[in-house]
Order: C-alpha cells, then sequence, then structure tokens
C-alpha cells in the first residue's frame, strides 16, 4: 500500500498531465478519467463534517454533492496548484458541492421542509422537529412503563392515611390523562396538598427507575 505522499505526486502527476491537454478534447477526458479513476481508488473524497442536519438529510446532500463532484472536477481542474495536496483540493470543491447542493435537497417535498433561503431557520426547525421526535418517544416510553408497572412497585405505593389512593392513579391521571388537581381530589376524596406532596415524593422516590426505563 503506498504512503499518503506517494499517493499525492501520483494524483498531483495525473492533474498536470490532464491539464496539459486542451479542454473538450480526447488526450483532456482519457486523462481526467485516469485522474478521478485513481482518486475513487484511494477514496480520498470526504464529506463535511455534519454539524447542523439529522442523519437522513445529511446523507442526501452528501449523495447528491458528491453526484455533482465529478463534473465540477473536470470544469476545473485547470484551477489545480501544485503547492496544494491534490485531497487538499478535491475536498474543497466537495465543500463547494456541498453547499451547493443543501438548498436543492433541502427543498425536497419529502423532507417536508420550507427553505427559505435562511439557513438558521432551517437549521431551528430541523433541530425543533428532532426535539419534537424525541418529546413523542420519551412521553410514549412512560406511558408504557407506567402502564404495565413492572413489579407493581407503582401500585404498591399507597398512601397510609387513604390505601385506596397508590402512587400508579396518580401517574395515569396527571401524565397520560393530564387531570387537574382539583378533579383527581374530588373524585378521590382527599385534599390537594396531600395529594400533591404524596405525588411528589413518589416521584422522587421513582426517578432513578424511570431513569433505567427510559
Amino acid at each position: 500500500m503506498p504512503t499518503k505522499d506517494e499517493i499525492d505526486d501520483r494524483l498531483k502527476q495525473l492533474a498536470i498531465a490532464a491539464q496539459n491537454h486542451q479542454p473538450k478534447t480526447l488526450g483532456r477526458r482519457l486523462a481526467m478519467t485516469k485522474f478521478m479513476a485513481e482518486v475513487e481508488k484511494y477514496k480520498i473524497v470526504h464529506s463535511p463534517r455534519n454539524t447542523k442536519f439529522i442523519p437522513e438529510i445529511y446523507r442526501a446532500i452528501c449523495a447528491e454533492a458528491k453526484s455533482d463532484l465529478t463534473l465540477r472536477i473536470c470544469r476545473e481542474i485547470h484551477n489545480y496548484r501544485p503547492e496544494k495536496t491534490v485531497s487538499q483540493w478535491v475536498n474543497f470543491l466537495m465543500l463547494k458541492c456541498f453547499q451547493a447542493s443543501t438548498p436543492k435537497v433541502i427543498g425536497k417535498k419529502e423532507f417536508s421542509i420550507e427553505y427559505c433561503g435562511d439557513m438558521d431557520r432551517v437549521f431551528n426547525q430541523i433541530q425543533k422537529q428532532q426535539l419534537q421526535n424525541k418529546s413523542c418517544q420519551l412521553e410514549a416510553a412512560l406511558s408504557d412503563i407506567i402502564v404495565e408497572d413492572p413489579g407493581g412497585f407503582f401500585e404498591g405505593e399507597v398512601m397510609k392515611k387513604y390505601p385506596h389512593v397508590n402512587f400508579k392513579f396518580l401517574l395515569v391521571k396527571k401524565v397520560i390523562k393530564d387531570e387537574s388537581w382539583q378533579d383527581i381530589s374530588h373524585e378521590l376524596g382527599v385534599n390537594v396538598s396531600s395529594l400533591s406532596s404524596f405525588y411528589q415524593r413518589c416521584v422522587e422516590k421513582f426517578t432513578p427507575r424511570f431513569k433505567e426505563y427510559l
């Protein structure tokens, strides 16, 4: 396996060879074909670091950028300067392709994102959607834990003065059904202060168990 420097020297020679042919000639096309084959062989193209996008959109942008990269390299081979490594130059072009592909991909209907030319707004919308999705997943998981009550711990935690009131019942009322303390108090015949205090003590007690399951 050749070293990094050897690979760059090889690619540099091929790039210069391509530059020595006039554009749109058979010699240029053959030289570029050979150059691109070596670029692919040594896998020197790297996708820009993902710091903003959800994986699905990031992969789509990278695919779009890579499909445009070959054409851009062929069009701009005359701009390559030997003082830079071929890897630096090619990945600079990849970054340009990535930037150019971003609005095209985000504008596609399947991503359900409106592109307004303001990338901050797009990023904020993506992040908001991620948080919403995560929140929905956690809510669903929490509801399952409450209903299933593994080990019967929640139902087994009862108020001493009111044994008909247990933690699971309050969890269902507050977390799943989102009922008010006033309504729960009226239904159980227990004052709000007592119910709320018992509930908070149980939440603190069972927090490690919630974390374990979530």
